[in-house]
């Protein structure tokens, strides 16, 4: 294939991309920094410089393109992820640059259309399991960009075009941010919020990257990208903290966290039992980390 890949040089993209050139896929990446196109360049990608929000830009960067796949986020640090204005950017790549690539992709005849979104935008489901047919209520507007990338691979498929949405469950794995989440857990600054009964969907950086690769063969649809076995919130929180050899995380009512944080302390608490039945049907993906608790163990394990 001939593929266009934004946010290749990213936390998941890095997983994806390698996977994609010993396919021997012919993979264009887009990046913003030298260093960032050097990298590209090093693994057989080839790097081409361009701001995904500018439109002429992205028209010229898919010409001879058959596939996008488009996995740019900026997602704010942890420290900052509770302010409202520091997912401005990845609201825009979301919203604008999507809106761009789709544009440019129904007027040069691309073939597929690979979107990240994610599976934490359903509805409070409790205990329940939740499927791709489940209720969409975002608990926090932050996700609404999202949701609006997801219309924009709509339109996408209606021109004749394949498109494939991934609902991708909270992401961890090797890296600055699963290192901020435990030392804060370590710290115990991370508190369990409410009765920490809440599900929460969890999916390593390795088996995102090779649900990227599958997506390549999935029929048009939207999927939700998860492990097999979602914990609870005080579940993951209490075991990183065992293998950590401290103390279990304070307990902290809803109420007293929404003062320090607001609207987020409902990411906190949402419950989210997401099915990855119907990608595994369609693709054969399967996670090699079936349970966030054995990720987080093999990463506070190797830190």
């Amino acid at each position: 294939m001939k593929i266009l890949f934004t946010g290749a040089t990213g936390v998941l993209g890095s997983e994806a991309l390698p996977r994609l050139l010993a396919e021997g896929d012919h993979v264009t990446v887009t990046t913003r920094s030298d260093a960032d196109a050097a990298l590209a360049n090093e693994q057989g990608a080839r790097a081409l410089t361009v701001d995904l929000l500018d439109r002429a830009a992205v028209f010229d960067s898919v010409q001879g393109v058959d596939t996008i796949i488009h996995f740019a986020t900026a997602i704010p640090a942890q420290s900052a992820m509770t302010k409202r204005q520091s997912w401005a950017m990845n609201d825009r790549l979301r919203s604008e640059a999507t809106s761009h690539l789709v544009d440019a992709a129904i007027a040069s005849g691309v073939e597929r259309f690979v979107q990240q979104s994610v599976a934490f935008a359903y509805a409070d489901g409790g205990s329940q399991w939740l499927d791709e047919g489940s209720p969409i209520r975002p608990v926090w507007d932050v996700l609404d960009s999202a949701l609006e990338a997801e219309r924009h691979v709509d339109r996408f498929r209606a021109s004749g075009g394949i498109g494939v949405v991934l609902r991708l469950a909270r992401v961890y794995g090797p890296g600055r941010a699963s290192a901020d989440f435990i030392e804060s857990v370590e710290n115990r600054k991370l508190p369990i919020v409410g009765n920490g009964l809440n599900f929460v969907s969890s999916l390593h950086t390795h088996d995102a990257g090779s649900a990227v690769v599958s997506a390549l063969t999935a029929p048009d649809g939207t999927y939700n990208v998860t492990d097999d076995q979602p914990q609870s919130s005080r579940v993951i929180l209490e075991t990183i903290a065992e293998e950590l050899g401290v103390r279990h995380p304070r307990q902290v009512p809803a109420w007293v966290s929404n003062l320090a944080v607001g609207r987020a302390t409902r990411l906190l608490t949402v419950s989210h039992r997401v099915s990855n039945g119907l990608f595994k049907e369609a693709t054969g993906w399967r996670p090699k980390y079936s349970s966030a608790l054995d990720g987080w163990a093999e990463i506070v394990r190797n830190r």
